[in-house]
């Protein structure tokens, strides 16, 4: 055994002796050349070459969001001290004279120890691809008509070359901010559609491998990037622009208001969106907080330089994202009257009232015990059910909903999705927050049903609405139409998603009726629209609890033409810079004038005369009731990649009208006693403790009866066999 041992070890201690001298053989043949490859994969390893993110276009091509390809200046100091002699000073003029970089600083680069044998420094990030031009014509030695000299100055430049990358660009600037978003410079969506498509947009990297051969000469491996894919949205950026310049109108005519929180626009919040019905698509979506996407960072327009330096960094953040917030998906709030067709259609769809039931409104109803009003104190009479919504009547609503019952009634507001995400293709979406079966009783049945106590979302509203006009469908909103290669290959279409039907067509048809009459003779007769059948509704809600008959939400909703509709607009203005807050007719008008322009763009055609009458009511001249339908709607100039060339669109100037109010009534300036609708004198004394208030289309005041809405953060109010937990009704 002892004999085999040494065997063994006598043989393996031979192998290595001879591999030990096969390695020396090596090194003395070839050892240099093959140090200079391990060491050149230092400086030779690997690039990355990256990719370009795919383009956001609106419905009709044009570019709102784009990659510009862009270059880094890098220099190869290894390159440079090969002949540094002969190769330094004429890099170094050049480097300074073509990107103005100071001389000294590169010496000290090329020179210093850290860095003399590097082959990647970045002296300059995203030049043009015309200053990439300039360097390589400035520096090239075989361009006719130079002396010996220069060509020889222009040959020892050395060791500088550009790295592709990309720059995100936003052609249009702020246009859309809120919907198209931002993403930064790693590619990482930040708000909007860059954030909710950002897996869609990006590609995958290309790699450059670099290695030297056996004759030490530098060889290259290139795989390709991956370019991302390109949106189609449902935007139409020209109904967008019209939407944006009225909102910006709204804001310049109420920046004087009383409204502190308004930070001298025309109110804390103003939102429209603009969609198609039948479909889903939303066309224009806007608030009065855009910000430049191009430099989505700068809070100059809500903050001082000395309020923003005193700022930590934590309310730096919530500042920044406050300006990056959508209202019209990740806000709530109580929708008011605008919800009463929802009501109405439930109780017609399950059959607990008929078209042609009569309510009488004296004023208001008594609820287990308490008093809750109609906006019209004195009682509108015997209504029928569509002259209800016409007049917009609370007392109608809630004897509707007791007919129709808590039960039924948490149903159908689940089927026309309140509660729930929509699934609309933006961040944030915010659910709102409704009660539970076991939560609601008579008071909060008979507050919900007109739209207070409860909040939801405008998309939520927008959606339901919509579902009310156009036959009984409930489709999904959504923001995109179209996913495109970057060769223009359709990679997935976005066809309308319906989800469910609430209810019928003959139930939707009794609606747009009864909406038609609260534009041409109730509520809602400052959002006509001459030459259009228009049907809506108003809604007025105060705002925070307990209610202090201050602060108001007003809105509008409607739907063009109403017997066959084409387009919904909801128009949301949450605290109104003006002395009276609850005056919807605000939100009414505003909607009007962005009609007045979008219908003759979508080549809508008129159906009706435009009446000296009608004119009058609203208190406009035929010739700004023309004046949309001369607007220019041709496609826009664009260049090569599809930018808008020319995107300044002046808002036409309106001659001076008198005041009116919602009604169309001109407001005299000399004070006169309050009066109903139908121009009886108010009684101004106070009502008895325990009553709920008297404001348009807002029965809810101050007073500790009042249910507030549910309590996001109070988890008694959803029972243990609820159909929901606390975390689906939560504000995202």
């Amino acid at each position: 055994m002892q004999i085999k041992l040494l065997a063994v070890f006598a043989f393996v201690l031979f192998v290595l002796v001879g591999l030990n001298v096969y390695i020396a053989y090596i090194n003395i043949k070839s050892g240099d050349k093959y140090a200079r490859q391990v060491l050149s994969q230092e400086y030779y390893d690997s690039r990355t070459i990256p990719y370009r993110r795919g383009e956001i276009r609106d419905r009709n091509g044009n570019v709102l969001a784009r990659s510009e390809k862009v270059y880094n200046v890098i220099l190869d100091c290894y390159a440079v001290n090969e002949d540094q002699e002969n190769y330094m000073e004429p890099t170094v003029r050049a480097l300074a004279e073509y990107f103005n970089l100071d001389e000294a600083e590169m010496r000290s680069l090329i020179t210093a120890e850290d860095t003399k044998e590097s082959r990647y420094q970045i002296l300059v990030q995203e030049i043009s691809q015309e200053e990439k031009d300039a360097f390589e014509e400035g520096t090239d030695s075989s361009a006719e008509g130079l002396s010996d000299a220069e060509k020889e100055e222009r040959s020892n430049v050395q060791g500088v070359w550009f790295e592709e990358d990309y720059q995100r660009i936003y052609p249009m600037d702020t246009l859309a901010s809120s919907v198209v978003g931002f993403s930064n410079d790693l590619n990482d969506g930040i708000a909007g559609l860059e954030a909710y498509y950002s897996d869609v947009l990006n590609g995958v990297n290309g790699r450059e491998y670099g290695y030297l051969n056996e004759d030490s000469e530098l060889e290259r491996n290139i795989i390709e990037p991956e370019n991302g894919n390109n949106l189609v949205t449902s935007i139409d950026m020209n109904i967008q622009q019209i939407v944006e310049k009225y909102i910006a109108q709204f804001d310049a005519e109420h920046a004087g208001g009383p409204v502190e929180e308004a930070n001298g626009k025309g109110s804390v919040n103003t939102a429209v969106i603009v969609s198609n019905p039948n479909t889903g698509e939303i066309y224009a979506m806007a608030t009065n907080h855009g910000y430049d996407l191009n430099d989505p960072y700068d809070m100059s327009g809500s903050y001082t330089q000395a309020e923003q330096d005193a700022m930590t960094e934590q309310e730096k953040s919530d500042a920044l994202n406050e300006l990056w917030n959508n209202f019209c998906v990740s806000d709530s709030f109580e929708p008011g009257s605008t919800f009463k067709p929802i009501t109405v259609a439930s109780a017609l769809e399950t059959g607990a009232i008929d078209e042609n039931d009569t309510f009488y409104c004296d004023g208001g109803e008594m609820v287990t015990d308490r008093y809750i009003r109609c906006d019209n104190v004195n009682g509108h009479g015997m209504l029928t059910v569509k002259e209800a919504i016409q007049n917009s009547c609370n007392d109608c609503l809630m004897q509707i909903s007791f007919q129709l019952g808590i039960e039924q009634f948490c149903e159908y507001i689940r089927l026309f999705n309140f509660g729930s995400l929509t699934g609309i293709d933006l961040p944030n979406e915010n659910t709102g927050v409704l009660y539970t079966r076991d939560a609601m009783h008579e008071v909060e049945l008979a507050t919900n049903s007109f739209g207070q106590t409860f909040t939801c979302t405008m998309v939520q509203e927008l959606a339901a609405f919509s579902t009310v006009v156009n036959g009984g469908y409930y489709y999904q909103p959504q923001m995109v139409k179209q996913v495109l290669s970057e060769n223009g290959g359709v990679v997935k279409s976005f066809e309308p998603v319906l989800q469910r039907e609430p209810i019928s067509s003959k139930t939707s048809e009794i609606l747009k009726e009864a909406l038609e009459m609260g534009v041409q003779y109730g509520t809602s007769r400052q959002a006509q629209v001459p030459g259009y059948r228009v049907g809506g509704k108003t809604g007025t809600a105060e705002k925070g609890y307990p209610r202090n008959q201050t602060d108001y939400i007003v809105s509008f909703i409607g739907a063009v033409p109403i017997n066959d509709p084409e387009v919904v607009i909801y128009v949301v203005i949450d605290q109104p810079n003006v002395e009276n807050q609850a005056d919807s007719g605000l939100a009414c008008v505003l909607a009007r004038q962005i009609l007045m322009e979008v219908l003759p763009y979508m080549n809508i055609p008129m159906t009706e005369d435009i009446t000296d009458e009608q004119l009058a009511t609203l208190g406009i001249t035929r010739e700004e009731a023309e004046a949309g339908r001369i607007t220019e709607t041709e496609a826009p100039e664009t260049d090569e990649y599809g930018n808008v060339i020319e995107t300044e669109t002046e808002a036409s100037a309106t001659e001076e009208t008198p005041s009116t109010d919602e009604y169309g009534n001109v407001l005299s300036t000399e004070e006169t006693p309050s009066t109903d609708e139908y121009g009886n004198v108010l009684v101004t004394e106070e009502t008895e403790d325990g009553n709920i208030g008297a404001n348009p289309d807002d029965p809810v005041a101050e007073n500790p009866n009042v249910p507030a809405p549910p309590d996001e953060n109070q988890e008694e109010q959803l029972p243990a066999d609820s159909e929901v937990t606390m975390e689906d009704l939560i504000t995202q």
